[in-house]
């Protein structure tokens, strides 16, 4: 579990909060769904959950943020990335090796997996995001839904608890949209947490998480089913964003019947 407690950050050299009074838990078996507009504190929750916060980026941190019980401040960011798997957004920014094999194996080999274990860590993860049939192609010649696949793989080589996405369909295609969600349910199902940041709330829909989180202004605007948060269209312009096409239209059709309705009486 990924367990929250009261948590707020300011980066360093910044006036206000990124996060502030954040207290909530993420399990395994599940999908959440995270939104929010721009600066509300979507990728800063991400990089709290790994460590990157408050090793990498610093600022003034309060609360605790816990991965199966350890405080991320008393835990390195190699020994979080084996319990939080996060997928940036722009992965061809990340790749370096010669080969998509080679790349996944890095993460495990770096962490100081055995080497059986490295090779049926990169197989099995390959064959996950079906990219195993690719495994000798350089990275850079991937399509670009194959390269966020690639990502995933080198993620899920680490055989992470959780796997956070950040902003996972820019750039992508529909077809590759439509293989993230079939990749994301699946990890869902063995078991894994899966946390996804997007502005994409069509897709998002479509992915049909189990909760869905919206942050603004740093501060947790509301938490619940995606028929809850979704059905709620004042406060979702409110905090502006768009809701789901399918949402827009019922609305539409419920205010129609109901001035029908009065008219009629």
């Amino acid at each position: 579990m990924i367990k929250f407690e009261d948590v707020s950050f300011r980066y360093e050299g910044s006036n206000g909060f990124a996060v502030k009074g954040i207290s909530l838990d993420f399990g395994v078996g599940r999908i959440y769904g995270v939104i929010g507009p721009n600066g509300s504190g979507k990728s800063t929750l991400l990089r709290m959950m790994n460590g990157l916060i408050p090793h990498f980026y610093r600022g003034e941190m309060a609360g605790r943020v816990l991965v199966d019980g350890v405080d991320t401040r008393e835990a390195s960011v190699a020994q979080l990335a084996r319990k939080v798997g996060l997928v940036f957004q722009n992965p061809e920014h990340m790749f370096f090796s010669e080969s998509v094999e080679e790349e996944v194996s890095f993460g495990p080999r770096s962490v100081g997996m055995d080497e059986d274990e490295i090779r049926d860590s990169v197989r099995w993860s390959l064959e996950e995001v079906g990219l195993w049939e690719l495994r000798g192609r350089s990275p850079w010649s991937l399509s670009g839904g194959e390269m966020k696949r690639l990502s995933i793989a080198c993620v899920l080589s680490m055989r992470p608890t959780f796997v956070a996405l950040d902003e996972p369909t820019v750039g992508q295609d529909a077809i590759s949209k439509d293989s993230l969600i079939s990749l994301l349910r699946r990890l869902r199902d063995e078991g894994k947490g899966i946390i996804v940041v997007t502005h994409d709330i069509e897709w998002l829909e479509e992915l049909d998480p189990d909760e869905v989180l919206v942050l603004n202004r740093g501060s947790i605007y509301g938490m619940g089913s995606p028929e809850d948060i979704f059905s709620d269209i004042r406060g979702l312009v409110m905090n502006q964003l768009m809701p789901p096409a399918s949402y827009l239209i019922e609305n539409l059709l419920r205010r129609c019947l109901s001035v029908r309705s009065a008219g009629d009486a």
